[in-house]
């Protein structure tokens, strides 16, 4: 484990541990009430801003994303950054595909295969393609290789940045088994109509994704007010020792 590693781990264990847990908790908490917010309160007039292209969820969830990449910037030493540049790459390229920036600029979807296989796409669009799957596939190796370890250990010893990035991953998983159910049932015969309810879940756990990236980030990088009060409360009057 290297030096920025240890740092970590010691700032995770040592400051606001509880804190964190009831970040996710509240996070958590606010997930549900956005979810039942269109499905009970809101009319129809409403429901279709909600989840539309521009609307709230969507800003929010974008601004989640900008939100973990200024904190890593802020709080890493530009050494570690620029050694660990897939902890910023990701994120930004997250915040780019709920923008929907992965569709804009070319003729498909880049994460489809029509973009390579179609011989109605430039050749310099399946390159562009190709270069952007290649590098942040090269960056998520990165980031398995280099964390998958610290991940693995941080669960296993109740550390708040561990399971805030457990979390992001159940709302990942979550959110493309319910996009890609209607398509992957045809095989099995069995056709699903894709309701709105499935698709406010959908929304509400993406944005749930950078929400717990974000609390992933704060707890990997407490204030340095925060340490400086975690540090007076040990040393407070209640912990000092008469000299004898």
């Amino acid at each position: 484990m290297g030096e920025m590693d240890m740092a970590w781990s010691q700032r995770t264990r040592d400051y606001g541990k509880g804190h964190y847990f009831n970040q996710m908790g509240l996070a958590l908490l606010v997930l549900v009430v956005l979810v039942a917010l269109p499905l009970v309160f809101l009319p129809d007039s409403i429901r279709k801003v909600y989840l539309g292209e521009g609307g709230p969820i969507e800003v929010f969830s974008a601004s989640g994303y900008l939100i973990v990449v200024a904190t890593l910037i802020r709080e890493m030493p530009y050494r570690d950054l620029f050694k660990r540049w897939y902890l910023v790459a990701i994120p930004i390229a997250m915040c780019l595909r709920e923008l929907d920036f992965h569709a804009h600029f070319t003729t498909y979807n880049i994460s489809k295969t029509t973009l390579y296989i179609s011989p109605n796409v430039p050749l310099l669009e399946k390159l562009i393609g190709v270069t952007i799957v290649g590098i942040l596939g090269f960056a998520v190796y990165l980031l398995l290789r280099d964390g998958f370890r610290s991940f693995v250990h941080g669960l296993r010893h109740g550390e708040a940045t561990a399971f805030a990035i457990a979390a992001a991953i159940g709302c990942t998983v979550l959110s493309k088994a319910l996009d890609g159910a209607p398509s992957n049932l045809t095989f099995l015969d069995i056709h699903v109509t894709r309701t709105y309810t499935a698709m406010v879940f959908e929304e509400i756990l993406e944005l749930g994704i950078p929400i717990f990236l974000a609390i992933a980030a704060f707890s990997a990088f407490p204030t340095q007010d925060g340490l400086t009060k975690r540090a007076s409360a040990q040393v407070g009057p209640k912990n000092l020792k008469p000299i004898t």
